[in-house]
Parts: structure tokens; C-alpha cells; sequence
């Protein structure tokens, strides 16, 4: 069973952080201190528990009037290829819409631009760029 639970701003949990320090900083070898910013105290997370077992989360970032920004979007590895990125993305998105979103960017790592397109995104046209030396893609969707 898939079940959604949304962090409040201004609470630290485990969950979340969990998982992020796995994929991030575990797997793709960001630095723990990048990977932990002032935003995780400023806005909501979502944590994607499936059988009561926290497997996927991402956080929305406001980013200008009616736009949002979504990150820090990741799926444990060994729960990956079971579309819970896709259902993490879309509780974003429809979470960002009930909030008055009416655009959403994504810094897209380049490797799951395709994902992101599959999920309605499409590129802004704007140059690679790097982040903790992972190459990323920026990318949009109108709500």
C-alpha cells in the first residue's frame, strides 16, 4: 500500500533525510553539508511510504509568484522500477497546484530528463550546468 505524508516546514524527520543521504550522498557522492540546505527548514517535504516503509520523498521550493520549484527527488534503489518516482512527481505536482502553483521547474539531473518528460516536463533550453559535479538540465511545466 502507497501511502503520502506530508513534513511541515520547521520539522526535521528522519525519513526524509534518510533517503536523501542514501541516493545524494551515498550513491552519487554529494557532500552531506551541500546536500542539507536552509530549505529543509523553510518548506514541506514529502515522504512516500510504501507498506509502512519510507521509500521515496521530494520537497517543493517556492520560486517566484504562482511558480514553484521541485527538488531533492529521489527513490530508494532497491524500490526503484516500481513507478514511484512517477507517483512521488505527481503528488508534487498536484500538491503544488492545490498551493496556487501555476508553473514548476525542476533541475533535472541529465540522466533522468526522459523521466521528466514522461511526467509532463519539458526543457527550458537553458545550458548544462553542474551541481555537486552532477550535470543537470533545467526543466518546466505549466499547471
Amino acid at each position: 500500500m502507497i501511502e503520502y505524508k506530508w513534513i511541515p516546514a520547521g520539522v526535521t524527520d528522519s525519513s526524509f533525510r534518510n533517503i536523501r543521504i542514501d541516493v545524494f550522498v551515498k550513491e552519487q557522492g554529494v557532500n552531506e553539508d551541500a546536500e542539507f540546505d536552509d530549505f529543509d527548514m523553510q518548506v514541506p517535504h514529502l515522504v512516500v511510504f510504501q507498506d509502512g516503509e519510507a521509500v521515496a520523498t521530494g520537497r517543493i521550493i517556492p520560486y517566484g509568484e504562482n511558480t514553484v520549484k521541485l527538488g531533492r527527488i529521489a527513490v530508494k534503489k532497491d524500490k526503484r522500477g516500481l513507478h514511484l518516482g512517477e507517483k512521488t512527481v505527481l503528488e508534487l505536482l498536484r500538491k503544488a497546484k492545490e498551493d496556487g502553483a501555476e508553473k514548476v521547474f525542476i533541475g533535472a539531473q541529465t540522466h533522468a530528463v526522459g523521466f521528466y518528460e514522461k511526467c509532463g516536463f519539458s526543457l527550458v533550453g537553458t545550458p548544462e550546468y553542474s551541481e555537486e559535479n552532477i550535470p543537470h538540465l533545467d526543466m518546466e511545466m505549466i499547471l
